[in-house]
């Protein structure tokens, strides 16, 4: 009895030390969201800033020093699935983050230790309807709330100071199929989502909410209805249970005020039970930010039969091409193609492979984009397996983040070149239930090359591949670049690495002990420069791939050190635990 209450008024201790360290952050206007870029020493959003670049103009380490780089701490999340894709947000002494199940932390950056952590409370049965693990991609900030997606479709809003909800708002129903997985995005005074669930059959969509009260604003569905322009691309009714999920965080053009979202898969995967292009699943979706309305799309793959979404959101740039200024957007996608579109029109502007040996399709119209299909590759109902599909239906490049350096022209992107095998089940054994699994397929993906994972570097004025870094797994990791001619990536071996921008040259790696499927990023702190990443082999990777499940955040520094924690009010100490032999 004696040592439980001792335990107990330790972890008092240890929580109240905790909570009291550190500075509190001050609240993230909308002006500094608009001038994210120009902040060189704050993370504030997903992407970095609006365009997505992943860009960070810092440049206190360099090519030259980055060997110095060193662990200043690490922070475990726990968790009993610990798969973490998350990109962290920095701001005023504190970093955020999610873990799996959608658990959020608040660390003080200068100590290493939990100001406040939050933990949504879940149904029994949450776990059947979700694809690809408990997984989730980060959060969003805004005065004195951070904002949240959690896994039975909810956006919740957290105090910053605490992690108290400030509001909640069901976004669906998700007993249905329906969760919430990626990142938010706040623009003025709204905050804005989308949805996961093409697996289940859900109707994908893309929400709009007040950003300090969470009245809904807008709510636009991708898949058109009736009357809708593109309806007529879904047979029957088949639009209702039609997929094209918006489970990734979307991009916006300030000066157009429109957001760019990216839809998933149709369902079911089976193309022969719902012919035609399927719009807008597999595509690129513009939409005024105001109203949510439409402006135009772009379809990478119609009537999608091997699972290639497009729901990675593109870097957005202003570059030449062909001797003429294009504003354009820039994406990474899982059918095996770099896409470069005109991002105030939606039109196509040309189309590279990122991996050689793509036979889904005999090759892209040069005009449209349009992918002429190789029918021997598609799967029918009740035939025979189809292998090797080029790239298997996890890329290409997934749902993982690319950086863009906007001064040079230059993307940088994981992608992979793997197989699969795919089947097609019967029409008959294909029903739609609410909140069953809906793909009407049998697959399996598999390596069939030494190297599979590539990180490479692309100009995109020049339409030109400059230089690539293989490895021996697949490539789950987001990448960030900085101004001084830094990329930073991780991969699957467990390695956090710095490359050459300029030539792909590996010039330092750090084992953090677990598959890194998460993206860096960088920022400053009492004039040091800092790096840091999520390491935590899950969701998809942790399907196909055995070692240490891990969970931790790792921050490095060339100079970087943990502040002295031993400063605190002793009458605090106290309050925790009583100095023994006092009453």
């Amino acid at each position: 009895m004696q040592g439980g209450i001792l335990r107990r008024a330790a972890f008092a201790l240890a929580s109240t030390l905790l909570l009291v360290s550190g500075a509190k952050a001050g609240p993230v206007t909308g002006d500094d969201l608009l001038r994210a870029q120009e902040n060189a020493g704050e993370w504030l959003m997903y992407g970095r800033n609006y365009l997505n670049q992943r860009f960070s103009p810092l440049s206190q380490i360099t090519p030259e020093n980055v060997v110095q780089l060193k662990p200043v701490f690490a922070y475990s999340t726990g968790g009993k699935f610990a798969g973490l894709e998350a990109t962290p947000l920095f701001h005023d002494g504190t970093l955020y983050f999610t873990g799996d199940y959608s658990r959020v932390f608040a660390l003080d950056a200068r100590t290493g230790t939990v100001k406040w952590y939050w933990e949504p409370k879940y149904e029994d049965g949450l776990e059947s309807v979700l694809c690809c693990g408990p997984s989730n991609r980060g959060l969003a900030i805004l005065g004195d709330k951070v904002f949240v997606g959690t896994l039975d479709a909810r956006l919740v809003a957290l105090d910053v100071k605490d992690g108290t909800v400030a509001w909640e708002q069901k976004l669906e129903e998700w007993k249905n199929g329906y969760s919430s997985t990626g990142a938010p995005l706040v623009v003025g005074d709204l905050v804005i989502t989308g949805i996961a669930g093409a697996e289940y059959g859900v109707r994908g969509f893309v929400q709009a909410f007040k950003a300090e009260t969470g009245e809904p604003v807008w709510k636009t569905f991708v898949i058109p209805g009736p009357g809708e322009p593109g309806n007529e691309s879904w047979p029957g009714e088949t639009w209702k249970t039609g997929g094209a999920s918006t489970w990734q965080t979307g991009a916006y053009d300030p000066e157009t005020k429109t957001l760019f979202w990216g839809t998933g898969n149709p369902g079911p995967w089976n193309s022969d039970l719902r012919k035609g292009d399927n719009k807008w699943s597999c595509s690129l979706v513009a939409m005024d930010v105001a109203t949510g309305k439409i402006k135009w799309a772009f379809q990478y793959t119609p009537n999608d039969a091997w699972d290639y979404d497009g729901n990675n959101a593109p870097a957005l740039l202003d570059v030449t091409i062909d001797g003429k200024p294009r504003k354009v957007a820039v994406q990474s996608n899982r059918n095996g193609f770099l896409y470069v579109i005109d991002r105030e029109t939606g039109a196509f502007i040309y189309a590279t492979p990122t991996i050689p040996g793509i036979n889904w399709t005999k090759g892209l119209d040069p005009v449209t984009g349009r992918p002429q299909v190789d029918e021997a590759m598609r799967p029918r109902s009740g035939g025979p397996k189809i292998e090797p599909i080029v790239p298997g239906l996890e890329g290409g490049t997934n749902w993982f983040p690319i950086a863009a350096d906007p001064e040079k022209g230059i993307v940088y992107l994981n992608t992979n070149d793997w197989a699969m095998s795919l089947k097609a089940w019967k029409p008959e054994d294909v029903v739609y239930h609410a909140g069953n699994v809906y793909m009407g397929v049998d697959y399996q993906m598999y390596r069939h090359k030494e190297q599979t994972g590539f990180l490479k570097a692309f100009d995109v004025a020049n339409r030109k591949w400059l230089w690539e870094l293989p490895s021996p797994l697949p490539m789950f990791a987001g990448v960030l670049a900085t101004r001084s001619g830094l990329v930073f990536t991780g991969d699957q071996l467990g390695f956090f690495k710095a490359i050459d921008a300029r030539t792909g040259k590996e010039l330092w790696k750090f084992q953090t002990g677990s598959g890194i499927n998460a993206s860096p990023i960088t920022y400053e702190l009492d004039g040091v420069q800092y790096v840091a990443i999520l390491s935590g082999l899950g969701g998809d990777p942790g399907f196909y791939f055995s070692g240490p499940k891990g969970g931790m955040l790792w921050v490095f520094a060339i100079n970087g050190k943990v502040a002295d924690t031993t400063s605190f009010n002793p009458r605090i100490i106290e309050t925790a635990l009583p100095v023994y032999g006092k009453q």
